[in-house]
């Protein structure tokens, strides 16, 4: 198997990178905390390289570009620490509607038209599709919700939000609403890597019945493919931040001296790196099989166990090699870890994913 990429994957790649650097070097990017002008530069890069329809199927506007293509475009997101709605919208809602036959909606998100985000996690869940337990009860030509979403990412940046929710059957309905309908049930806020984030209380929200976009097995299907496209490019932008903060490792270590000689000098630190840069690698390596294996929930699973317990081990050992200024503002280390910690937690722990790959593996 060839694992080298094209010539139009490699321009894509350094397009994208050589956009991120000119644009969002880490001081900028430390007083982003403004999700207008994180959209802002979202929509910039789009617009110059167009890496929104990258992945997207070109049936619908999109450069057909798939699996490898997100791929791509997560890890020099990842690499440059760009926060923007593209893992969230562009890959899990756009997958989720083109499953649901949703096209329209999904080629608006292809051409940039459109901001939607699907709200999946509750206090329960942890990436569990089948802990969803939010409610939905018919009434007057429509359904009447009960539950609690939490950390929607963009969820108040939104033009539309999907709200997955049982009905008395148990069966998952998918519901396609208006972000701006929500009015104060939305409790926006930033999330430790600067993400902007809205908890959602559906209590006695109404919705018509036209907002029903799918339901039963279907419906829950497609979700969960769709959050399995989601960390497949979660596990890409983890590559990203490996990358860096390996590479700002090493060249701390080269910098420093500590008794007369540099950090890196010394065994100890060195087999240290060693670690991280293996580590780096499993991640790399992870993240390449879930692209190449779409629809394989044990690829996936192994991915997400795996970029999980790396991420935080290459995470640390940034942070201690970096000593006391590891974790200070004005050094970017700090912030790869903390966007490292956000992507442990994101659908589902290691732990989880362990367990659900052990049980594809049974069945």
């Amino acid at each position: 198997m060839n694992l080298e990429l094209d010539a139009e994957q490699t321009l894509l790649r350094d397009s994208l990178a050589r956009f991120l650097a000119e644009q969002l070097p880490f001081d900028k990017r430390r007083k982003m905390r403004d999700s207008a002008a994180q959209l802002a530069l979202w929509r910039a890069a789009d617009a110059a390289i167009g890496i929104g329809a990258a992945a997207l199927p070109d049936s619908i506007g999109g450069f057909g570009g798939g699996r490898v293509a997100a791929m791509i475009v997560a890890e020099e997101l990842g690499a440059a620490l760009a926060v923007t709605p593209y893992v969230d919208c562009h890959i899990l809602t756009a997958e989720l509607l083109l499953m649901l036959g949703e096209r329209a909606r999904a080629a608006a998100i292809a051409r940039g038209d459109a901001l939607i985000v699907t709200a999946i996690e509750e206090p329960a869940t942890r990436g569990a599709i089948g802990a969803i337990a939010a409610r939905a009860t018919p009434a007057d030509d429509g359904w009447t919700l009960a539950g609690r979403k939490i950390a929607v990412p963009f969820a108040a940046e939104a033009d539309h939000i999907v709200l997955p929710a049982r009905d008395a059957e148990d069966d998952l309905r998918l519901f396609l609403v208006p972000a701006a309908s929500l009015g104060d049930r939305l409790h926006a806020y930033w999330t430790i890597d600067d993400m902007p984030a809205a908890d959602i209380d559906l209590a006695g929200l109404w919705i018509d019945s036209a907002a029903e976009i799918g339901r039963g097995q279907d419906g829950e299907a497609a979700l969960q493919a769709a959050v399995d496209a989601a960390i497949a490019a979660l596990a890409a932008e983890a590559a990203g931040l490996a990358r860096v903060l390996l590479d700002d490792t090493l060249l701390f270590t080269k910098q420093r001296r500590q008794f007369g000689a540099t950090l890196s000098s010394f065994q100890a630190l060195q087999h240290r790196m060693v670690d991280m840069l293996m580590l780096r690698e499993s991640i790399s390596a992870a993240a390449m099989l879930a692209a190449l294996k779409p629809g394989d929930a044990q690829a996936t699973a192994a991915a997400k166990a795996t970029i999980g317990d790396a991420l935080r081990q290459i995470g640390q050992e940034a942070v201690q090699l970096h000593g006391a200024m590891g974790m200070t503002e004005e050094l970017r280390t700090g912030h790869y870890f903390k966007r490292a910690t956000a992507i442990e937690q994101r659908l589902g722990t290691s732990d989880f994913h362990a367990a659900r790959y052990a049980d594809t593996m049974a069945s």
